[in-house]
């Protein structure tokens, strides 16, 4: 996944911009073009290694807050924060241990579907889980060792309360590792179409070709889980474009109807959120449990840290 989007980042960088006329660092002095070529090559490695468009002023809005924090309040709330993350992933692999529906394709295929949730809900827990958990630790380590300030390091995720919508949920909560090179590939595609800059056509071009875009840089996962299933992730993310489309015509049918934004119409969000991925994410999330398994890959891995 991580050489996927890498590559993703690579055609973005060299063929759909000009990074040096794009790009600008908050503490940068001058053009990044007129600098050495030793520097520029620092300039580079620094707009390389922060995906996510920290501390940079460029065309894709960043979504994540910067902690206001002391360095040593937010080195102890991320080494709290990765503990509780490794406890919840010791906590979901302990089940998966005990869980027959593991040990096979064939088992975990037959399951009914409550089951077959909570299963592919303990595989995802146990994935974000190790994920987070790695961030907090890195992140802890460099604050504290380094001169890096804590402004640097947001959270590795935008707020889950604003995933009340499934638009929301991807552009505001969980997409942040891959806007960067999703936008750009979306408004190339939407100037190569001749949609103009706000109409629909250009609003729809960019939401496709960006879930087409994620679900090409899936295929590194996929290649990892079982080769043999190559695009086995795809149609998920597609789905999730589709699903987009159809809540706009809703929310658009219900603000024509004097429907306003509240607490209750948010409650219905969330609501509607979670169904739509119990149903898909279930899917999917099978679908590649199966594959690990007929592959004969390990679905479920050691305990983290030794815990």
């Amino acid at each position: 996944m991580a050489i996927a989007a890498l590559a993703m980042d690579a055609i973005h960088l060299t063929l759909l911009i000009q990074p040096l006329h794009t790009f600008r660092h908050q503490k940068q002095i001058g053009s990044a073009h007129e600098l050495p070529w030793s520097k520029r090559f620092a300039w580079a490695s620094q707009l390389c290694s922060s995906p996510r468009g920290v501390g940079w002023d460029h065309q894709v809005k960043n979504l994540l807050e910067h902690s206001a924090s002391s360095r040593q309040e937010f080195v102890r709330s991320h080494l709290i924060n990765a503990a509780k993350h490794i406890l919840c992933f010791n906590i979901a692999l302990f089940y998966m241990r005990h869980e027959p529906a593991y040990q096979s394709a064939a088992a975990f295929a037959s399951q009914p579907f409550v089951p077959r949730l909570l299963n592919c809900g303990a595989f995802l827990v146990l994935q974000y889980c190790m994920g987070a958990a790695v961030y907090s630790l890195i992140v802890a380590l460099i604050v504290s060792c380094t001169s890096s300030e804590p402004s640097s390091w947001p959270e590795m995720c935008g707020k889950w309360e604003d995933a009340y919508t499934i638009r929301r949920f991807w552009g505001r909560t969980w997409h942040q590792f891959y806007r960067r090179f999703l936008t750009p590939f979306g408004q190339k595609m939407t100037s190569f179409l001749g949609y103009k800059r706000g109409t629909s056509g250009s609003s729809y071009t960019q939401l496709y070709t960006a879930f087409f875009i994620s679900s090409i840089t899936h295929l590194g996962g996929d290649v990892v889980v079982n080769s043999s299933r190559l695009g086995i992730s795809c149609p998920f993310f597609i789905y999730q474009a589709l699903a987009i489309t159809f809540e706009d015509v809703v929310i658009a049918a219900a603000r024509r109807a004097g429907v306003k934004e509240t607490k209750g119409t948010r409650i219905v969000g969330y609501a509607w959120v979670i169904c739509w991925f119990i149903v898909t994410g279930t899917s999917w999330t099978t679908a590649l449990i199966i594959a690990e398994l007929e592959g004969g890959g390990k679905v479920i891995p050691s305990n983290f840290l030794g815990v």
